[in-house]
């Protein structure tokens, strides 16, 4: 930290029970309720602000704007200015979905090799530091968002975001997790920040981000221009410089959100609406639920073999799919009509055997297996008139790159190991791609987030996402699952164990106390390989009541969240 930051931190005494995250026991035993507006996010004070902006009057798209500012401020290690993001809207007036693509992009310098390092991807240089940083999107996204479905002033968004990064956040438990965890990969100027010296603060001190809250403040007054071009933009562009990499003024000038068209799937009676490529969340979420609808699901029980299996079974087929024909669709032709298909479902479905799992080798890939990050957020949002937003947000690894770019306090993205840095070989999150997921010049890596809005009779359903890398399109999967077919509320569906399978390596993961002993036999005597993980993901969703409307909406156990409305 610079001399006589100290004093920023300041111990509180008294910490809140919100700052500590408790999973697998919660103090919250029903899910909140509201008639007229819901927020759930990651972070109770971002949750609070977007709740603020409906009170005021503001609809789902301004108070989705307000929370994902002040998530960048109270979750540093998770998303920020520095990051990008999908956001997915449902205007109840008009009844039409859209979808937003505020992914980061690849600068203009980079190319196809440059991780690759005597033949081989070399890890640390698409993870640490300036080369792995792609050109931020998440201001100029929620700018694009709110300019084309908000109501209230755009300054009014910001300031509570301003407010909290003056006033300071109380340290949480993960935060200082995280910084514990990552404080060797940061540059000077993240340091100054986060650290006393080489001291973690402690739980409950106050975290003040003077340097964000001007940056705040200037793009509430210049919009995104405020970010992209100008001294926030030159700080950026000479962190990377500094350091031989690529990103340059022009890449920050040039960056555009695109507004692309949204998955669509039945479910159950549903309409499944989903984010759509750069990110692979939507194509496979609606593919493994084609699947599933061949399936008793719910009358099988929740957690039985006979549920598992083909549920297992169809993660596999989605990502063994991900990895051969997703990637950004301004550069590549990805096969969405076909793999969202129910003839390909039909297809699928009819190999699934009911006593024995299909080995992985048996479907073609080229599997390799790296580590596994629960990083990333989102946030779930439906106003007064019923309209709704869903949207994860990231910086990719916790603190993204680890480099803040200085006299910002704008952490940024390491968002390019999302891309492939040599086809056949994985990422941080054991994904394997091929060329379609190259590096290339203004390319957006593809994407495991799944902000997903389901609707029912043309009125909102469920919100639903998560963060958790290869885990999102899974979660999210099986929390719209437990509500359509389970029958859960909002808590229990966010609550309930899950598993995973991403097709490499060829293991079914599952939570503590997911599956019972006599559920584990039956799925191993089926050939599943078994293996159980720590808490996967951090839901956020609202769920509405199909008769009543009434919303209820809850945050999952396994993080620190909230979910309020009035």
């Amino acid at each position: 930290m610079r001399s006589g930051i100290l004093e920023k931190f300041i111990l509180v005494t008294v910490i809140l029970a919100t700052m500590a995250y408790p999973w697998p026991v919660s103090a919250v035993e029903s899910p909140a309720a509201a008639e007229h507006g819901m927020v759930v996010s990651a972070h109770p004070l971002a949750t609070r602000a977007g709740l603020g902006i409906l009170r005021q009057g503001g609809n789902a798209v301004d108070a989705a704007v307000a929370t994902a500012l002040a998530l960048a401020v109270c979750e540093p290690y998770s998303s920020g200015l520095g990051g990008g993001g999908f956001l997915v809207c449902f205007d109840a007036e008009t009844g039409k979905v859209t979808a937003l693509d505020a992914r980061e992009t690849a600068p203009l310098a980079a190319h196809r090799d440059m991780f690759v390092r005597n033949g081989a991807p070399v890890d640390s240089l698409s993870r640490d530091g300036p080369l792995s940083i792609g050109v931020p999107g998440l201001v100029r996204g929620l700018w694009e968002a709110h300019r084309a479905q908000g109501r209230l002033p755009w300054a009014q968004l910001v300031q509570p975001a301003v407010a909290l990064a003056r006033g300071g956040v109380p340290v949480s438990q993960m935060l200082t997790d995280r910084i514990a965890e990552e404080k060797q990969r940061f540059n000077p100027a993240a340091r100054e920040v986060f650290l006393s010296g080489e001291n973690v603060p402690q739980i409950g001190m106050i975290l003040v981000q003077e340097d964000l809250a001007a940056t705040l403040e200037a793009i509430a007054d210049r919009g995104p221009s405020a970010f992209y071009t100008g001294p926030v933009a030159q700080a950026i562009a000479a962190e990377t410089a500094a350091a031989g990499a690529g990103m340059t003024l022009e890449d920050l000038a040039g960056y555009q959100a695109i507004w692309r068209e949204p998955i669509h799937g039945r479910y159950r009676g549903c309409d499944v609406w989903s984010m759509p490529p750069p990110s692979s969340g939507g194509v496979h979420l609606v593919q493994m639920l084609n699947v599933l609808e061949g399936f008793d699901v719910g009358g099988a029980g929740i957690g039985s073999a006979a549920a598992v299996h083909p549920m297992t079974e169809a993660m596999k087929f989605a990502f063994a799919d991900r990895s051969r024909f997703l990637g950004d669709p301004d550069f590549v032709t990805v096969p969405v009509a076909r793999l969202t298909g129910r003839d390909y479902a039909d297809s699928l479905r009819s190999l699934i055997r009911s006593d024995r799992s299909i080995p992985a080798a048996d479907i073609p890939g080229a599997p390799l297996v790296r580590r596994e990050s629960a990083h990333t957020t989102h946030l779930s949002v439906v106003d007064a008139a019923g309209s709704a937003v869903a949207a994860t947000l990231t910086i990719n690894l916790s603190f993204g790159s680890g480099w803040m770019a200085t006299g910002t306090g704008v952490m940024l993205n390491d968002q390019m190991d999302d891309f492939v840095a040599a086809p056949g070989f994985a990422n941080a999150f054991g994904l394997v791609g091929g060329e379609a997921n190259s590096v290339a010049p203004g390319k957006r890596p593809l994407s495991s987030m799944t902000p997903t809005i389901v609707l029912q009779d043309g009125r909102v359903r469920m919100v639903t996402g998560a963060p958790g890398g290869s885990k999102i399109i899974t979660t999210t999967l099986q929390t719209i699952v437990n509500v359509l077919d389970h029958g859960m509320d909002a808590l229990q569906a966010v609550s309930a164990p899950r598993i995973h399978h991403q097709w490499s390596p060829d293991l079914m993961y599952f939570e503590a106390h997911g599956l019972s002993p006599d559920t584990r036999k039956i799925l191993e005597g089926m050939g599943h390989r078994l293996k159980e993980r720590i808490p996967m993901c951090n839901a956020q969703v609202i769920v509405a009541d199909p008769e009543t409307g009434l919303l209820t909406g809850a945050s999952d156990p396994r993080g620190m969240g909230e979910a309020a409305g009035f």
